[in-house]
């Protein structure tokens, strides 16, 4: 229809009568203008509808402004979502195509889109490539300057032995010469080539920064939901491209030789003063998007199923005693091999060397529940007791250098690439970045209300533990359901979770007093320790990817290293 382009007024176009449109309706996907506005918001069929002006919604990039809210196949409104095709469905698409699929509620998942996870990682990763291209255009015209100083270095060379000798080396100088400066005219012009292919790229980026900023300001919810998408694709592809700027030979250093001829002194057998070459050196930059399925990719690994693991005590030690009895409900690894626990009973942080040796206690605010690293010197605290924080401290001062405010109780937590991921109860799986902690955005929506819930994060992944409902659920990193795996024969009273370098998960199973494997997929499931291996019963696992070990603790008694083979 001609109002379709957003000048003129549908519902007036339909009475033959052409008036410019000042709103526009995506659920009716025409614009419409002041008069017709007033009846559009009273009508009840109608009055539901998110209206926006049109100089709004010019704003939105014509790809996600092009996103309608019904089907084209079947003209009829899309109600749900596949999220294993990742496609909208109307009511026929079900019948057709996806009978077998897990599918959503469009007005359900579309609720939090606008402040959706995938916004902020992806605004993050167009950051990050940003600064890629600043490093990188930085390290070329520095390898400039270092090309500028070796010729001007091999000159002096040249000049001073020049100056030795007689008027018979004019020849040959201006021979050196002119081959030093073409072969660094020619450096020079592979790497501004090079420059010039890399900003190409960041102009491709601003225009992707622009188009998200604009979608998630004026957008509709669902063009936003679905408009995410096609930016991350976009996005991937840029990272793609990043990637490949380390794999070529675009970011070599490249220098300059001029080896000068031992025969100098014999001039008159002389026919050159020396040769120009060209040498390159291993790259100096390194890429901050540092995502470790694109690693994964480049280095074939042989993978461990389930029925290949095999768990060998490696040591177990006592955890340092306090006035009450102990209480470990949570515990990280530290990058140096420090062992950090959380002493819910004695308000306090343990920590143990690498070897299980007592090394500190650290004081804490009341009811802590888990602890993750940040760095080697930061870890963050979860607390369960009013007023409701997560504790950053540094254990090397043991102090508080930052507090992030939460809602309600926390429990588990883990650092996902500077990103807290924590479950909250009545909210679900939060995030907040690690130093300011201001924005914190739902990931995962729980409803009702759960305790002693467990997060950790794997390739992309989120793994969530339930103790109240004894399921394991997988996550993408912005929040779509993978799969789920309940058995309260195999799992029941669920608590601490850990992933291994083949993806395979690992779960506390409380009241079976086991630990159980997961495959990557979440069909299949192990028990690796039981009550028959002589094991207490375990509460909280982590496994050190690094050194490929297992560390189990229960809530009294001591804690298990296994080497996992």
């Amino acid at each position: 229809m001609a109002s379709a382009s957003g000048s003129y007024c549908g519902v007036c176009e339909a009475q033959d009568v052409v008036k410019a449109a000042a709103f526009w309706c995506p659920e009716c996907n025409e614009g419409i203008c002041t008069s017709c506005e007033k009846h559009h918001r009273a009508s009840r069929g109608t009055r539901k509808h998110e209206v926006t002006s049109m100089d709004d919604y010019k704003q939105i990039p014509p790809i996600i402004a092009s996103i309608n809210q019904y089907c084209p196949e079947h003209d009829k409104k899309y109600q749900l979502y596949c999220s294993q095709h990742e496609q909208l469905c109307c009511p026929l698409c079900i019948t057709t195509n996806h009978k077998k699929c897990d599918l959503l509620a469009i007005d359900e998942i579309v609720k939090t889109s606008r402040n959706s996870a995938l916004f902020e990682i992806m605004e993050q990763n167009l950051k990050e490539m940003k600064n890629n291209i600043d490093r990188i255009v930085e390290d070329r015209r520095q390898n400039l300057e270092i090309i500028k100083q070796q010729r001007q270095g091999f000159q002096t060379d040249i000049k001073e032995m020049r100056a030795k000798i007689n008027i018979h080396l004019d020849k040959l100088e201006q021979e050196i010469q002119q081959d030093l400066q073409a072969a660094e005219q020619k450096v020079m012009s592979q790497i501004n080539r090079f420059v010039q292919k890399v900003s190409d790229h960041e102009k491709t980026i601003d225009e992707l920064q622009n188009n998200i900023a604009a979608t998630k300001r004026f957008a509709t919810d669902l063009q936003t939901f679905f408009g995410g998408k096609m930016f991350e694709a976009k996005i991937q592809e840029e990272e793609k491209f990043m990637t490949s700027l380390i794999e070529d030979s675009g970011l070599q250093q490249i220098h300059l030789q001029c080896k000068l001829d031992n025969k100098m002194s014999d001039i008159l057998s002389m026919t050159k003063i020396g040769e120009i070459s060209v040498t390159t050196k291993p790259s100096t930059i390194s890429m901050t998007t540092d995502r470790e399925k694109q690693a994964q990719k480049r280095i074939p690994t042989i993978s461990k199923t389930i029925n290949d693991i095999n768990l060998t005590l490696l040591k177990q030690f006592e955890i340092s005693k306090e006035e009450n009895r102990i209480g470990i409900t949570g515990c990280t690894i530290m990058p140096s091999g420090k062992i950090i626990f959380v002493d819910q009973s004695n308000d306090r942080l343990v920590i143990h060397n690498d070897n299980g040796l007592f090394c500190c206690a650290i004081p804490v605010s009341n009811y802590p529940i888990d602890v993750t690293c940040i760095d080697e010197n930061t870890v963050a605290v979860t607390h369960n007791a009013e007023p409701y924080h997560i504790e950053i401290i540094n254990i090397v001062n043991k102090k508080i250098v930052n507090q992030i405010k939460t809602s309600n109780q926390c429990y588990g937590i883990t650092n996902e690439k500077g990103r807290l991921l924590y479950y909250e109860v009545g909210r679900g799986i939060q995030t907040a970045d690690v130093n300011s902690g201001s924005t914190v955005t739902t990931v995962v929506k729980v409803d009702g209300v759960h305790y002693w819930n467990y997060v950790t994060t794997s390739n992309d992944r989120i793994y969530h533990t339930i103790d109240q409902s004894n399921t394991v659920t997988c996550y993408t990193i912005t929040g779509q359901k993978v799969w789920e795996y309940k058995d309260e024969s195999i799992l029941k009273s669920v608590r601490g979770v850990a992933v291994d370098n083949d993806s395979n998960v690992y779960v506390v199973s409380y009241e079976h007093n086991s630990i159980v494997v997961l495959s990557p997929d979440g069909k299949h499931a192990r028990r690796l320790l039981t009550n028959e291996n002589g094991i207490q019963p375990p509460y909280g696992i982590y496994f050190d990817k690094g050194r490929n070990i297992l560390m189990v603790t229960n809530l009294y008694g001591p804690a298990s290293l296994y080497e996992v083979k």
